[in-house]
This record gives structure tokens, sequence and C-alpha cells, in this order.
């Protein structure tokens, strides 16, 4: 029975609120024998095909190449960044250089299938599946822009790579010496770590040992180095522990507010308690998961009056009585109706 408390007795009660939580959850793999490369020729909307090679790495990166056939030169897009697989539902989720996330069914060890931009089938008579190949790419790609993280020392320099925090040897060729004269006049210390944007190619070259080839950083043109950080990287969410901002209920968006606590929800994982808002008022409750399956309990809630826009608490209430089911995909979480239909989404932010 959902019944109101006034909110100086809410308040008493332990309340969390916390930003993303890092630490992931071990989410199986459907996928053996890795590194893997799976290639095919995806639909094109305005050329003859997209000639598709991903490679997928152990360590949860991967790389790219696309081939737009029929197009002219350049027409190709490369690629470089983090895959992790959904909670449920064997959904791949990658992220690379350009931001956008990408999703790809595993319907096999042998086959994946090209999902759209919402991670649901796309219905069609074209073939979107990729097939895994007798053998693996190597890692040889031009990349722009290329972001990482520029390290200099001792007469060696290292590059972390944003998307993929794979890190690589700089080769001293190309425009080498003005991203190192660069990186000496804006580092205050010692093997600080600066933002570099260049035009590169990764591809191998000696170690510094000189036995074997690594893959490296062949700098062709720098752009500009910066006292900044990288944008956080794509990883797998927890359901418990973490808070959840509400970003669509209900088929719309949720507008969020400049300031103050977004509307969203914490499964604590402690004694199995929920809590969250919708904008204005604070709600508690209760929660069960069994694989998949989730039921909530929404049991109490503040009673402040609620004018400002984005106020979404009654409809979020009434809405989490119908949800059945639930799934994480990368850093986005989403529940079901009891028929797997979409009914609320949130982000790990």
């Amino acid at each position: 029975m959902f019944k109101k408390l006034d909110a100086g007795l809410l308040l008493a009660l332990v309340f969390f609120w916390s930003g993303a939580v890092k630490a992931t959850e071990a989410v199986p793999v459907p996928l053996a024998q890795l590194p893997a490369t799976f290639k095919g020729n995806l639909p094109c909307a305005n050329c003859e095909g997209i000639q598709t090679n991903i490679t997928l790495q152990a360590d949860g990166s991967f790389f790219s190449r696309q081939i737009y056939t029929g197009q002219p030169s350049p027409n190709q897009a490369n690629d470089l960044g983090r895959w992790v697989m959904s909670h449920h539902g064997n959904v791949l989720v990658m992220q690379g250089q350009n931001s956008q996330i990408r999703y790809f069914r595993v319907k096999s060890a042998e086959a994946i299938e090209m999902l759209d931009l919402e991670a649901r089938t796309i219905f069609s008579d074209l073939n979107y599946q990729l097939m895994r190949t007798a053998s693996v790419d190597s890692l040889d790609l031009k990349l722009f822009p290329l972001n990482g993280l520029y390290q200099y020392l001792a007469d060696a320099a290292l590059f972390t790579e944003c998307a993929s925090g794979l890190a690589f040897p700089v080769v001293p060729t190309g425009d080498n010496i003005k991203l190192e004269q660069a990186y000496l006049q804006r580092r205050e210390q010692p093997a600080q770590a600066l933002l570099a944007t260049l035009y590169a190619h990764i591809k191998p070259a000696p170690s510094m040992e000189g036995n074997r080839l690594v893959p490296s950083v062949h700098p062709l043109r720098f752009e500009s180095i910066a006292q900044a950080d990288c944008s956080p990287r794509l990883y797998s969410a927890n359901l418990k522990d973490q808070f959840w901002t509400l970003v669509q209920l209900s088929g719309k968006l949720v507008v969020l507010p400049e300031n103050g606590r977004p509307p969203g929800l914490m499964f604590h994982a402690e004694n199995n308690r929920l809590s969250g808002s919708g904008g204005c008022n604070q709600l508690v409750g209760t929660y069960s998961v069994e694989g998949n399956s989730i039921q909530t309990n929404m049991i109490a809630a503040t009673r402040m009056a609620c004018l400002q826009a984005g106020n979404v608490d009654d409809e979020l209430i009434m809405t989490l009585t119908q949800v059945k089911s639930w799934n994480i995909l990368g850093q986005r979480m989403e529940l079901y109706d009891q028929l797997g239909r979409l009914l609320v989404r949130f982000e790990a932010r």
C-alpha cells in the first residue's frame, strides 16, 4: 500500500545519492577464443554496401574498419574503443572515437548481428550479420581525431588513447617533434599526462628492446595539446548501489534540472532497499531481483507541493508497478513490462 510521509521523517531514513560507481559485475561473454574478427557487408542507404571488419580483443577493446563501397575516396572509416556485454540478452555494446554507441546481438560464437540505435532488432530482408573469420586482423589503423593522454619522460613517450584506454609507445617520426615540443611547453611537472589530439597511424613498430613488434602511435599531424583529461569511457554499470538518472519515461524524454538532484533511482544492495525521486519528492521502497526479472514496491514518499517543471513523481511511481524485467547495456538501464516493452530508461552518470 502506497502512503505519504512528512519530509522530516523521511529524511531521517538512510538515503544515498551518489555519482557513477565504476565497479562492474561479471557479465558472461558468449564468445569463445578472443580475440576474434567478424566480417560482412552491411546495408548502406547511399552506397553499395559497407564492408565491415570488427575485431574484439579479450581486454575489452575493439577496433574496426569500414569501407563504403561505391563512394569516392576517402570512403573508409576506422574506429577504436571499448566493448561490454549487456547483463541479459547477449547484446554487444561498443563505443569508439565518435562517442556514438553501437549495438550487436551475439547470435552465436560465429556470428553477430547489428541492431538499431535503440539496441532493437532491425526487421528487414537485408543482411545485418557479421561472421567470424578464420584469422584475426592486426591493429593497423589511421585515425583522426585520435585523442589521448600524452606523457614524455627519459627520451620516451607514451600515448593512452581515450576511448579504449590502450597505451601505446610513440614512434619519433612524422609530426612527433611538434607534439613533443608542445608538451614540454605545457607540462607543469615531469611525466604529467596532457590531452593531445593527433592525426595518427597506429601500427606495429619495434619495441624499446628491439626484439619484437608492438602496436605504436605514429604521429602524422599534430593538432593540439591541453591541460585536460579524457572523457569517461564505456563501462558496464552495476544494477545495485549506483544512482540511475531518469532520462526516458513512457516513451518521453525527461527534462533534467540544471541544478539540484535529478530524478532517478538507486537499488541498494543492503536489505534490497529502493530510494529515489521523480524530480521533487523523495521515494523509498523495496525491490526483488531474480535473473532478468525485477519487482519494485514503492512504499513511501514525501508530500511536498511540486510546481517545478520536470516533476514526474506520480507517473514514475505508477510506471514502476508495471515493471517485470530489466537489462543494463553499458551505462544504460532499461525496465520493461511483462510483454518486454520498454517503460523506463536510466543512465549511470
